[in-house]
């Protein structure tokens, strides 16, 4: 990854790099939970209601518990971020909101699987609800980070105008929404193939990538302390 850009950057925060990058780690922490943390998704809220659904019919208390925890501990993420944001007054304050995301990877890495995982993907859950707070715009236009269905909409909508209605001001949008479903699927699919090797461990290199990637946008932010952000 050309991480140049991103120092280049006049409003790093909306860097396509940036947001490809964060997308692509969520692909891969989100399908390690799903395949290591009891078939859980850790951003994907729309999938654990389903599930829950699922386990309140089948009288599966456990899963019932892991679904439910992860969707509050969701919501308390971006709802933290928020207060964050208003007492922060500073333009790195999404560098501390990255901080919970590469921490929990860290220490996740080492608890087995005999831990119940009601203890462990909603506080991943809780990580990556900041980092999708924190970051939400692409090039000026709001997009999101932890989970692509709006992401897929939104391509899918803007080659429609580009295409059949002649709007060549939608192309730059729907290459922007078709890389970031991309991105986050290729994420997944190199987190599945990683884990057949790596086992619990994988998410660690979500954590490294994710290190990487706020401190290069912490370097560019230092380049353009006085952009606005």
């Amino acid at each position: 990854m050309n991480f140049k850009k991103l120092l280049d950057e006049k409003k790093p925060s909306e860097s396509r790099l940036l947001a490809l990058s964060l997308t692509f780690s969520s692909g891969f922490i989100d399908t390690y939970t799903y395949i290591q943390r009891g078939h859980t998704l850790s951003a994907g809220q729309t999938g654990n209601i389903v599930f829950f659904a699922n386990s309140l019919a089948n009288h599966n208390i456990q899963g019932m518990v892991n679904r439910a925890s992860t969707f509050i501990a969701f919501t308390a993420g971006l709802v933290l971020v928020g207060a964050l944001h208003k007492f922060i007054k500073s333009n790195y304050w999404r560098i501390f909101c990255l901080f919970p995301i590469i921490l929990i990877c860290a220490v996740i890495g080492f608890i087995p699987s005999s831990v119940p995982n009601y203890y462990i993907v909603p506080a991943i859950a809780f990580g990556l609800a900041m980092q999708n707070a924190s970051f939400s715009k692409i090039e000026g236009m709001g997009y999101n980070n932890a989970f692509t269905t709006g992401n897929l909409k939104k391509s899918a909508v803007a080659w429609s105008a580009y295409f059949f209605g002649a709007d060549k001001s939608q192309h730059t949008a729907a290459v922007n929404y078709m890389w970031l479903v991309i991105a986050f699927a290729v994420g997944a699919i190199i987190s599945a193939f990683v884990q057949k090797y790596w086992v619990l461990k994988t998410i660690w290199l979500g954590g490294i990538l994710l290190l990487l990637i706020n401190i290069f946008y912490m370097i560019s932010l230092h380049k353009r302390k006085n952009s606005l952000i």
